[in-house]
């Protein structure tokens, strides 16, 4: 009686922000709140806490300001950048570090810094599971996203709005730095690359939080997918004696 529009539908008709998620409980309460309500949570989320029907993510804040937004350099100096903690598996780190291809940052950069080395590289290294803040910005300079993983990705930011396949690529760690390069290599030609740098700036747009919300900025694409999953769970309508 206390939450008449909660008891309505169990929850199926809210949504509820929680960074880490909610993991399966036997309290009925926080079991229906999984069950029913749309997740909103930080990505990457820890296996087990997403449910990819109904949940979202929030696009990772940016650091970099638009005052800073230029057109990357593209003569690149470098296949790929790696960002301070960008990657944690040890032993592909220790093979990118030995590859004059790829710049590894040891410590984290200033702000102009890091936008010379993001215009400077074709690729930007994230590793699924270490720091992948900096996916937007990379957006922003026209680096290509490379996400580096061993399990499916159900929980990318803006899974309605931006068609990640056409714009970021994907590879394993297991292959090491070979196989990394075989990836790009296939995978991205010039013309294939120049197409999704073009279309990776267009979508970094979605991934600017504003003081006073813009159009087409996180806010209004969050809200955007919330409004796409209002009939995602149905209950009848409860009546209450």
């Amino acid at each position: 009686m206390e939450f008449p529009y909660w008891n309505r539908t169990l929850g199926a008709d809210h949504f509820y922000v929680s960074c880490a998620g909610l993991g399966y409980e036997s309290d009925r309460n926080l079991v229906e709140l999984k069950k029913n309500s749309v997740q909103i949570s930080c990505f990457p989320v820890t296996e087990g806490r997403f449910v990819p029907h109904k949940d979202i993510t929030f696009p990772p804040l940016a650091n970099i300001t638009r005052a800073s937004h230029a057109q990357g350099n593209r003569t690149a100096k470098y296949l790929g950048f790696v960002r301070y903690n960008g990657v944690k598996e040890s032993k592909l780190v220790n093979e990118l570090r030995k590859d004059s291809d790829f710049l590894i940052e040891s410590e984290p950069s200033n702000g102009m810094t890091l936008v010379g080395r993001l215009g400077s590289s074709v690729f930007c290294l994230f590793e699924y599971g270490a720091d992948v803040s900096g996916i937007g910005e990379a957006l922003r300079f026209g680096c290509v996203p490379v996400m580096v993983m061993d399990r499916p990705m159900q929980d990318l930011p803006l899974m309605d709005v931006i068609g990640w396949q056409k714009i970021a690529i994907f590879v394993g760690s297991r292959g090491g730095v070979k196989e990394v390069k075989r990836v790009l290599d296939r995978t991205c030609k010039d013309d294939e690359c120049a197409g999704r740098r073009r279309l990776g700036v267009v979508a970094s747009q979605h991934f600017v939080w504003n003081h006073m919300p813009q159009p087409y900025d996180s806010f209004h694409m969050v809200m955007y997918q919330l409004w796409l999953r209002r009939h995602t769970i149905r209950y009848a309508r409860r009546e209450f004696v």
